[in-house]
């Protein structure tokens, strides 16, 4: 078994936002580097890794940039990320172990 990632402040919320309205959130280590995003650019592949077991894929998504209206990353620390309130009806009770980060994202263009 492999050790876990630590948390080290900053760290960056990456934020797409499609179309359609929705939007998808990520964290990120490293802030998004915009002078990757060419004109030729045509899709975005996010892997995120587990922090409890980084050799551990949890997700891959990848995403037509066709589709994505806005993107960016903004400067959080742990503590905004651990006490962000969720929006009304989605839940009714968060718990403290539903809030903490679970999954750290990489970005690439294609």
């Amino acid at each position: 078994m492999s050790e876990s990632i630590q948390l080290r402040d900053p760290l960056f919320r990456l934020i797409l936002r499609f179309g359609n309205g929705e939007t998808v959130q990520h964290v990120m280590t490293e802030p998004l580097d915009t002078r990757k995003i060419g004109t030729d650019t045509r899709y975005v592949v996010i892997t995120s890794v587990s922090i409890d077991n980084p050799n551990e894929l949890a997700d891959i998504a990848v995403v037509n940039m066709r589709d994505v209206t806005f993107i960016k990353t903004e400067r959080v620390t742990l503590e905004q990320l651990h006490t962000e309130k969720r929006m009304a009806g989605i839940r009714g009770v968060v718990s403290s172990e539903e809030k903490l980060v679970r999954t750290l994202a990489q970005i690439n263009f294609i």
